[in-house]
């Protein structure tokens, strides 16, 4: 068991090993490039090369920074602007803001140096608002410096110096003195072109004391503070002076790399020798500045650059179009999505309101039932009553017939006492009042029916509202008269009389219809 752990052990180590050195020969062919980057370009290129063939997928973002570094160093933008595409790539999938700030402020710089201004201020622009979120000081005063040179470029001197003096407003409570030159010889620069010569001077004359009153010793800096004032004393027509600073210019510069800074500074030497009838000197300067020239290749760079811009372009295009889709079927999703929602909400609404109308209707059956059973009830009860009241009155009538014929029996025979008792019997079984017990029952039914009746009509007798009541009842005249004992003829006079009381005699409206109101 330990036998097997311990070659588990040598191996785990061995991995180790190779991994490391595979590590250190990316690190050390990124060094190599680094050494040789001024002195032999393909040599440079190589190592580069052989570096990315080491560098693990983890790390090939950051080979990427380092070799875009190179190839900006030595000028060569469109190797560095291919690398810049990669890694803007890696950077863009793993969302690492950072790094894509770096990549975004390193296509700004190549598009600048490419005199592509347009370009170079939109990733300026980006590369600032991350810095501006950040609060990173040093990276908004570069982000606003590098704004400032790219409209400086396309000859936009008021924004140009609503830059650089927006940067300038930053250094009140950030103290970076060898930002600041920078900023001041850039300030300078401007003020020159806008033929505003005693404060451009003012500004470059500043920047040079900053740095050697700070002893800075900064290389870009530095070149930039004596280019500036070289070329400004070259224009204003100070020998002395010019030649003064572009020598020290070729202090901060490379003599022997092939890129842009050593070309404007052999430009600016032979222009200060001309200035200084230096004939002897600016020719050989100029054999100088015209070989760089050549070994540049201009010109076939130039149609590269353009060729990778354009690649660039369009893969920016593509991932733009694929994000447009991507959110117009993020639209079309929440839409269809809304759409199911409301029409589910429809549906629910629809069954809701169909289960409320149907209950609706159910209770309204109810209640039509309830009423016409009630109806139905009252007409009973109203059929009953008048039918009692016809079969009272027929009785009432029989014992009156029978009354009548015993009391003529009366007369005729002796034996009165018998026949006294029978007419007793009679009188007894014979109901005083009928029509009272026809109102109780009809109260019954219509309870407030002659209350209602006499708020309106007021000046009617009881023998106007006991009609009205028959009336109500639906009964006919000959059906009256029989209740009341009195002839039809009467009850038609009677019926006149009302319909005059009640205000209808000129009137169509019916009178048991309109006495079904009360």
């Amino acid at each position: 068991m330990k036998r097997k752990l311990f070659f588990v052990f040598i191996f785990l180590n061995l991995i180790n090993f190779c991994v490391a050195q595979d590590r250190n020969h990316y690190a050390a062919f990124i060094d190599s490039a680094n050494a040789t980057k001024y002195k032999d370009v393909e040599k440079t290129t190589q190592f580069i090369q052989k570096a990315e063939k080491l560098v693990s997928e983890k790390d090939l973002g950051d080979f990427y920074l380092k070799a875009i570094q190179i190839y900006i160093d030595i000028n060569h933008f469109d190797e560095a602007l291919e690398y810049c595409t990669q890694a803007h790539n890696v950077f863009t999938e793993k969302n690492d803001l950072g790094k894509l700030a770096k990549v975004n402020s390193f296509f700004a710089f190549i598009y600048a140096q490419l005199n592509d201004p347009q370009r170079a201020i939109k990733y300026y622009k980006i590369t600032l608002g991350f810095y501006q979120k950040k609060n990173d000081k040093e990276g908004m005063i570069k982000g606003l410096n590098n704004l400032g040179n790219a409209y400086f470029a396309m000859s936009k001197y008021d924004s140009s110096q609503y830059y650089f003096q927006k940067s300038q407003v930053i250094f009140k409570d950030y103290d970076n003195p060898s930002l600041k030159a920078f900023v001041m010889s850039n300030l300078g620069k401007l003020f020159f072109s806008k033929k505003q010569y005693t404060q451009s001077e003012n500004y470059l004359l500043e920047a040079k004391n900053i740095l050697e009153q700070n002893k800075i010793n900064n290389q870009d800096v530095n070149y930039n503070a004596n280019y500036n004032l070289a070329t400004f004393y070259i224009n204003r027509r100070n020998p002395v002076k010019a030649l003064l600073y572009a020598e020290k210019t070729g202090d901060y510069t490379e003599k022997k790399s092939v890129d842009f800074d050593n070309i404007n500074y052999l430009n600016n030497l032979y222009n200060a020798y001309l200035l200084n009838d230096d004939y002897k000197n600016a020719a050989h300067t100029f054999k100088k500045y015209d070989s760089i020239r050549d070994m540049l290749n201009i010109e076939e760079k130039a149609v590269n650059v353009e060729r990778i811009k354009a690649q660039h372009e369009y893969e920016l295009k593509q991932k733009l179009n694929s994000l447009k889709q991507e959110k117009r079927n993020l639209i079309y999703i929440v839409i269809l999505v809304v759409f199911l929602l409301i029409v589910v909400i429809c549906i629910l609404y629809t069954i809701n309101y169909r289960n409320k109308t149907e209950a609706l209707n159910l209770e309204k059956k109810l209640i039509e039932a309830r009423e016409k059973e009630l109806e139905f009830d009252n007409h009973m009860k109203e059929k009953l009553l008048v039918y009692q009241s016809m079969e009272q009155q027929k009785v009432d009538s029989i014992f009156k017939s029978i009354l009548e014929k015993v009391n003529a029996l009366k007369i005729k025979y002796q034996h009165a006492e018998e026949i006294s008792e029978i007419i007793n019997e009679i009188k007894i079984s014979v109901k005083p009042n009928t029509w009272e017990d026809f109102e109780y029952h009809f109260l019954q039914i219509h309870e407030s029916f002659y209350k209602n009746l006499e708020q309106k009509h007021p000046s009617l007798t009881n023998y106007d509202k006991r009609l009205a009541a028959m009336l109500k009842l639906r009964l006919s005249t000959k059906e009256i008269s029989n209740l009341l004992n009195v002839t039809p003829k009467t009850i038609e006079n009677s019926r006149t009389r009302l319909r005059k009381k009640l205000d209808l005699t000129n009137t169509k409206e019916d009178l048991s219809k309109y006495l079904d109101d009360f």
